[in-house]
């Protein structure tokens, strides 16, 4: 033992898995180092044990001089539409928190470890898995969602209203029996055709036709 650095305090450490199943090491790689997420609200989280995934919902300042509200006016309104119209998934008209959700590193966490005092003593437990938390915008699918159904809701209403109109102008038509009697003027004229016929060639007949039948047009 070297007298010049003298033991100050000796503990006993505890290897514990009591908690090894339920401690991730979060990593925030689209987020500034100065920016971290210890002040801010979480609102809410989900894991998959199983498939070591873990989704948390967090709060955005909305009161911030680097807040958008038009920006943020409009992504709510995209998502959950006017206030009143069913389920809302931001709580406000504005865009007023995020979703972030986790993707796996590949890395191996067998040499990480988180401890803890207790009693005088430390304790360590194992860290399951190593997790990159990206934001993540699937409530946008909601969205598309609303755009797609408004979108059949008019379809469906113009169907139906094409279906009314064509209901609405069936009509009942009534064909007058034609006289076989031709009037006086049509005699003649068959007459002349026929006359015509004797002295003229196939092609005069045709040209007297249509001449006679230009003349019945016009009249």
């Amino acid at each position: 033992m070297d007298e010049e650095d003298p033991i100050e305090q000796e503990i006993n450490v505890h290897l514990t898995k009591a908690l090894a199943d339920n401690l991730y090491l979060l990593q925030y790689p689209v987020r500034p180092s100065f920016m971290t997420y210890d002040s801010v609200e979480l609102l809410s989280g989900k894991v998959k044990p199983g498939q070591s995934r873990l989704e948390l919902e967090v709060a955005l300042n909305t009161s911030s001089s680097h807040y958008c509200k038009s920006k943020g006016e409009q992504f709510a309104l995209n998502v959950d539409g006017k206030i009143g119209e069913g389920a809302s998934f931001f709580t406000s008209d504005k865009m007023d928190k995020q979703v972030l959700t986790s993707h796996p590193t590949g890395a191996q966490v067998g040499r990480y470890a988180v401890g803890y005092f207790k009693g005088g003593e430390l304790f360590m437990s194992p860290v399951r898995a190593q997790l990159q938390m990206k934001p993540s915008f699937s409530y946008l699918d909601k969205s598309d969602t609303r755009a797609e159904s408004k979108q059949a809701a008019l379809e469906q209403g113009d169907s139906s209203q094409d279906e009314a109109e064509e209901e609405a102008t069936a009509v009942t038509v009534t064909f007058a029996r034609q006289s076989r009697m031709l009037p006086r003027r049509d005699v003649s004229l068959h007459s002349h055709i026929s006359r015509g016929n004797r002295r003229r060639s196939p092609g005069c007949h045709y040209t007297i036709i249509m001449s006679i039948v230009r003349s019945l047009s016009v009249s």
